[in-house]
């Protein structure tokens, strides 16, 4: 099946490729129907609004949010190797790039090996734009083709339309924020679009001390809550109306038996409202909505991702902590 997108050239070495991206019908649809289930849900994929990828962008900045630092003092001490160990490859595909600025580690790396790089940003966010801009005045030896969209329709494109070896980057622990199930399904659809050497760097949380794990998700300037709280911002503006967002406070806990921080919106009274005519949502006092679930991995858990996934573990590089396991898997 052919991939569905369209092309836009922003300069002659900057293009961006539009794929599927859910419409406000399928937010919709799935608004109503996840607050309407028992329990109340909403998948995390929609906290990701322009205001809410500013958001998150903050919470990486937070001194309480130890993955982004830590990550990307990894890839700043390993980047070199990382590149040594994908000889030959000129192409770097990223999920979920936001704003690249970890990324400049692997990029710089690779240019200096191969001194021209195609990088294929994806992300369901315009940010791409100022980001890709951005790292065209970094690098002289780029060549930015990103591609807006959600994972699934841009992994299609990538495996229709790049056929040279690749590097494939799924950074922040991003895969945490899926149920271990489809966790292990998504692997098989990114392993899916590589071929016969290429390569998938992804960045795994580690379980580690709650009150560590606890104080990230609860940053005492507030702003992981604002980024919970956005999404119902988003609520209010996409289906006019008026939640009053001081009914709902966040709640962010580890969830020791599931190895997971969970994220909720609390209701802070008995509350009701109508979204599109769908009938009455009710809420009760103390009743939540899941908004997210980040996943803490053990190294036993990283292999038999992997191996569900028919990739090997090559390598894998940690902090001194052991906080973070950042790992490089072939096909």
């Amino acid at each position: 099946m052919s991939a569905d997108f369209k092309k836009e050239h922003i300069n002659s070495r900057f293009s961006l490729m539009h794929a599927g991206i859910s419409d406000d019908h399928s937010f919709a649809d799935e608004v109503i129907n996840g607050l309407r289930s028992e329990p109340k849900k909403i998948s995390p994929k929609y906290f990701y609004d322009d205001n809410g990828s500013d958001l998150f962008e903050k919470i990486c900045a937070t001194p309480e949010y130890y993955v982004t630092r830590t990550e990307a003092a990894i890839l700043k001490e390993h980047s070199r190797e990382i590149a040594v160990a994908n000889p030959g490859k000129n192409l770097v595909v990223e999920l979920g790039s936001g704003s690249s600025i970890k990324t400049r580690y692997i990029l710089s790396a690779f240019i200096r090996n191969t001194s021209q790089v195609t990088y294929v940003p994806i992300d369901v966010s315009q940010i791409l734009v100022q980001s890709g801009n951005a790292l065209l005045k970094e690098f002289e030896g780029l060549i930015v083709n990103g591609i807006i969209g959600e994972y699934e329709q841009a992994l299609e494109i990538v495996a229709e339309v790049y056929k040279q070896p690749k590097i494939i980057l799924f950074l922040g622990s991003s895969i945490g924020n899926f149920d271990l199930t489809y966790a292990e399904e998504f692997l098989k659809k990114i392993s899916a679009c590589m071929n016969k050497g290429d390569s998938l760097l992804i960045g795994f949380d580690l379980v580690k001390d709650e009150s560590v794990l606890n104080a990230a998700y609860n940053d005492k300037q507030g702003v992981t809550a604002e980024f919970n709280m956005n999404l119902l911002r988003r609520i209010n503006n996409e289906f006019e109306i008026m939640l009053n967002l001081n009914n709902f406070e966040h709640h962010a806990f580890f969830n020791p038996e599931k190895s997971r921080v969970e994220m909720h919106l609390v209701s802070k009274c008995d509350q009701s409202f109508s979204l599109n005519g769908s009938g009455e949502i009710k809420f009760k006092k103390n009743e939540t909505i899941h908004t997210e679930n980040s996943y803490k991995f053990t190294e036993k858990m990283i292999s038999d991702l992997a191996s569900a996934a028919g990739l090997n573990l090559q390598n894998s590089w940690k902090d001194n902590n052991n906080y973070f396991n950042l790992c490089l898997m072939g096909k």
